[in-house]
């Protein structure tokens, strides 16, 4: 096997993790999802730190304030993702959270016209234009706000945006916002934990296996993709990301049981046309599919 068909291959077993992880995250539902993203943020943060040391590299040495500024705001906007995501899983929403990261890529197209003052194309027009139709439909047929949808698409598009702005690449980048975490997120757990609160769910040694495994599950498919995605095109890598919602659907419908009428599909229906338009906008303009945020969860 070619180095770029191995890393091809770990480009896709990366996106297949993250588009399974919820079924991970539901068999840990019995720790709340505020404490699931703790130990998943302590515990990420010391496997990282122990890649930084085998590495013997130190990211943040020539930090300006600017880059500061841009990896706090990655900080928080990680974690509210995370939140929502975890929340969504333990509370039956798995569908919703795979639609929000369809709708990631046309968030990036708005962000790009609001932010960077970029001129929409035709194409690029009119998918927005099916994803505005989808939102509606399902607000108006299905009768509910994709609230879910709706944060998790549009703070991963501006969570990737505020990536680049930084000098870190996709594994640097996650142990300085896991750094930026801890400080806030241990003291809630310990706070938690001497109350009345049972921050490890059933306390059982299965459920205490899973906690310990949140950090490997966040960092071992971030780790594949780091390692791949450089030999990998950016057209490819950003085609192979819809692997990951399009499992992320998958699995909250066949495996986790959720419901999903027709009506709903329908709704799915418009966003996925518009998402159609955008690759093939993309692939057009012989310009790269934007896959640089890599779906960190």
């Amino acid at each position: 096997m070619t180095s770029s068909r191995r890393a091809t291959v770990l480009v896709c077993l990366a996106y297949t993790w993250w588009g399974c992880s919820a079924i991970f995250w539901r068999e840990l539902g019995s720790v709340a999802p505020v404490d699931q993203l703790s130990f998943r943020v302590i515990t990420g943060f010391s496997y990282l730190a122990v890649v930084w040391m085998v590495r013997r590299h130190n990211p943040i040495v020539g930090l300006t304030k600017q880059h500061l500024t841009y990896g706090l705001a990655a900080c928080a906007l990680i974690a509210a993702n995370w939140i929502v995501f975890l929340w969504a899983v333990d509370n039956g929403r798995a569908v919703e959270a795979a639609l929000g990261y369809f709708l990631m890529p046309l968030f990036s197209v708005a962000l790009g016209v609001g932010l960077l003052g970029e001129r929409l194309r035709v194409l690029q027009k009119a998918a927005l234009a099916l994803a505005v139709v989808g939102i509606v439909w399902t607000l108006v047929v299905v009768g509910t706000v994709p609230w879910v949808a709706l944060i998790l698409g549009a703070s991963f598009a501006v969570y990737g945006w505020a990536r680049k702005q930084g000098p870190w690449n996709a594994v640097d980048g996650l142990t300085f916002e896991t750094m930026l975490l801890v400080p806030f997120l241990l003291p809630l757990l310990l706070w938690r934990g001497a109350g009345d609160v049972a921050v490890t769910g059933d306390g059982s040694w299965a459920t205490l296996l899973l906690i310990a495994a949140t950090g490997l599950v966040t960092i071992v498919p971030l780790l594949l993709f780091a390692s791949a995605a450089r030999q990998v095109s950016l057209t490819v890598v950003g085609l192979l990301q819809y692997i990951n919602p399009t499992l992320q659907f998958l699995v909250g419908w066949q495996v986790l049981g959720e419901p999903v009428s027709t009506s709903r599909l329908l709704g799915f229906a418009w966003i996925w046309a518009a998402l159609g338009l955008v690759i093939v906008d993309e692939l057009g303009s012989k310009r790269p599919v934007d896959g640089s945020t890599s779906g960190v969860r």
